[in-house]
């Protein structure tokens, strides 16, 4: 998945980062890469399956997170991934 949020900037990302994260990775999520962009910032994510991020996306956790960012992620694409290599060697995604 690629989502950009306008208006977001370093310490709003990082304050929503962290607290997605601060009870673990959350469920399905492999990838995760943040950086900015003119006008706020860019994220690539990979998750097991589109359900696994529409859950989280949806969820409370997600929620209490984002009050720290100015708006809402606007998703740019989404594909199918065949396999994701996360620092640990490729592994196929099945």
């Amino acid at each position: 998945m690629l989502a950009e949020v306008p208006d977001l900037t370093r310490e709003q990302y990082e304050t929503v980062t962290r607290k997605v994260n601060e009870t673990g990775t959350p469920e399905g999520a492999l990838f995760h890469a943040g950086g900015p962009i003119e006008g706020g910032y860019r994220m690539a994510e990979v998750w097991t399956t589109r359900a696994a991020a529409d859950t989280f996306y949806s969820s409370e956790r997600m929620r209490e997170a984002a009050t720290a960012s100015p708006s809402e992620p606007k998703i740019i694409m989404t594909w199918p991934v065949h396999g994701v290599d996360d620092g640990s060697g490729w592994r196929e995604i099945a």
